[in-house]
């Protein structure tokens, strides 16, 4: 099997785990009795462990001689499985449980950016794999994985999403380990801890467009985290819920797919404005939605939002960053989406529902969504200026 494949096989089934702990959050703690309050809390905290955990993780790489990618993502999953499956089996109190899923969302989010410099790395020793369109198998699996366990739930219980996260991660891990070693990974070639900092410095525009991505990606992940309430609320179930789902993350395959030739036409940032644009589209239809059918064709969106933006500013770190800083570049744009970004979703979303209303939700999406899009249009003009 061909290294490009073993790569596309890899976001398959990483995916899949993702979905099984992301996708399915707030319905997997409202069974353990959480509260909306509560499930805000834990992603929350998940969120802002990612920020200083992410970086850390990263650099053990440099700090422990022969450790390597694939060998600290190897333990992170591993962990991972026992937490989840501790989570669903055992009796344990809700407080455990909250601290548990902090821990385990953690931790997997921590592992995505070592998922993209994985290809990120092949591409810079001259070996070509299409991270876009891994990307979108990955996003396909996910929204299969959604519209499968949003039926299954509904029949058999939030606790089959720990068993089935068990054979995926398994099964990636498995994959993983039949990858070739990037020589590029070798402790010399990784960057010096603290250097996220450096990047900020110098890379100003890469900063600010990630600070625009930060708040609309907020808004999104306030949706997200919530989607079941919004979707009960217009009179839907679970199994409804895995289909807004499937629709979601589906209509990311074929965009991302396509991000390496349109950067062949486009200018980033351009494509980035594009993207911040059908965020717009995204959040105000899913917000205004008064129906179950708007409500898809709102999550349909995603591909040419989060899709998009997604695949061009992964793209963006690889040509534009040097190469010591690509790493803490990655790690950047989990710091500021799954990290800060995620954190205000969460939280912010599920204190204004509970002490609000879902209305109110909405409000909080709209306005961080319209100040995410006015900071990539600023950048837009500022990098329009700097070519000048």
């Amino acid at each position: 099997m061909s290294l490009k494949a073993k790569y596309n096989f890899l976001h398959l089934f990483y995916w899949f785990t993702g979905c099984c702990i992301n996708g399915f959050i707030a319905v997997f703690l409202q069974s353990k009795g959480l509260s909306n309050t509560e499930i805000g809390i834990v992603t929350g905290g998940s969120c802002v462990a990612t920020i200083f955990l992410s970086p850390f993780m990263s650099s053990l790489i440099s700090k422990i001689k022969g450790m390597t990618i694939k060998k600290l993502m190897t333990f992170l999953m591993l962990t991972t499985v026992l937490l989840y499956i501790a989570m669903a089996f055992l009796p344990i109190p809700a407080f455990l449980v909250m601290i548990f899923y902090v821990i385990m969302y953690a931790l997997n989010m921590s592992t995505v950016p070592m998922l993209t410099m994985i290809a990120m790395n092949y591409i810079n020793e001259g070996t070509y794999v299409n991270f876009g369109l891994a990307r979108g198998i990955g996003s396909a699996s996910w929204a299969t994985s959604a519209l499968i366990f949003g039926q299954v739930v509904s029949f058999l219980g939030a606790n089959i999403l720990s068993i089935a996260y068990c054979v995926f991660a398994l099964v990636t891990l498995f994959i993983l380990y039949h990858l070739p070693e990037s020589k590029i990974t070798k402790t010399e070639e990784v960057q010096e801890e603290g250097s996220v900092v450096t990047v900020i410095k110098k890379y100003k525009i890469f900063f600010f467009l990630l600070l625009g991505f930060c708040f609309m990606f907020s808004g999104a992940t306030a949706i997200g985290t919530y989607l079941i309430n919004i979707v009960k609320s217009l009179g839907g179930n679970t199994s409804l819920y895995g289909v807004a789902m499937f629709a979601m993350a589906f209509s990311e395959l074929p965009v991302m797919m396509t991000v390496p030739k349109l950067m062949k036409k486009f200018n980033s940032v351009t494509l980035i404005l594009v993207a911040s644009i059908f965020y717009i589209c995204r959040n105000y239809t899913i917000g205004l939605a008064p129906n179950l059918i708007v409500l898809i064709i709102g999550m349909m969106f995603q591909g040419l939002s989060y899709g998009l933006f997604t695949g061009v500013i992964t793209y963006y770190v690889t040509y534009n960053l040097d190469t010591q800083d690509q790493m803490s570049g990655q790690t950047m744009i989990g710091i500021m989406t799954s990290g800060i970004g995620s954190t205000l979703g969460n939280v912010l979303g599920g204190i204004l529902q509970d002490t609000i209303g879902l209305n109110a939700l909405f409000t909080f999406v709209y306005l961080m969504t319209a100040l995410g899009a006015v900071i990539i249009f600023i950048c837009k003009f500022v990098s329009l200026k700097v070519k000048k």
